[in-house]
């Protein structure tokens, strides 16, 4: 009789993990992965909005080998239009520094314009590597890991859009030239 409760509890057991797998994997919504080979690529448009924000003198007077990494997630409604910006909290404490987040910087994104049929109606997720280009080394080893251990973007779960994952980008910073 033991082992018959045993098997049963066993057996219902596994039924329940079975059907609490399927479930979520119906709610998840597919990643895809963007290279840059578009016609239009959509990072420089990001890049050049983002860099009236970065602070140029902070991250020249950063030490040599020192390297930092954000990503930004964009939410594209069906009409190109740009209508929630998403940074990761993490991110944002350890790039404060260079980049200044603010609504005039979430109010520029929202601004943009998305004319690509790829990118309506989707989530756009990139990243961005701060980085001098004579640089062989990461310097700033523990900042770079809890960059990365925080990239992606905290979205909004209620939006529920395919993800596109934008190819990153190493920008290259030089020193000014006096």
């Amino acid at each position: 009789m033991k082992r018959i409760i045993i098997c049963i509890c066993f057996l219902l057991s596994f039924v329940n993990i079975c059907f609490s797998q399927q479930s979520n994997m119906d709610e998840s919504m597919p990643i895809s992965i963007i290279s840059s080979k578009q016609k239009e690529d959509i990072r420089i448009s990001i890049l050049k909005r983002l860099d009236k924000y970065i602070k140029s003198k902070t991250l020249f007077s950063k030490p040599k080998n020192s390297v930092f990494l954000f990503s930004l997630g964009l939410s594209v409604d069906s009409l190109g239009n740009v209508d929630n910006v998403f940074f990761s909290n993490d991110s944002l404490r350890n790039t404060s520094e260079i980049l200044v987040v603010n609504d005039n910087l979430i109010g520029d994104l929202k601004k943009m314009q998305v004319d690509n049929l790829v990118y309506k109606n989707k989530i756009l997720i990139f990243s961005v590597l701060f980085k001098r280009p004579e640089d062989d080394k990461i310097s700033n080893f523990n900042e770079f890991l809890t960059s990365f251990s925080s990239l992606w973007p905290a979205i909004n779960p209620n939006i529920k859009r395919e993800v596109l994952l934008l190819q990153p980008f190493i920008n290259d910073f030089f020193d000014p030239v006096n």
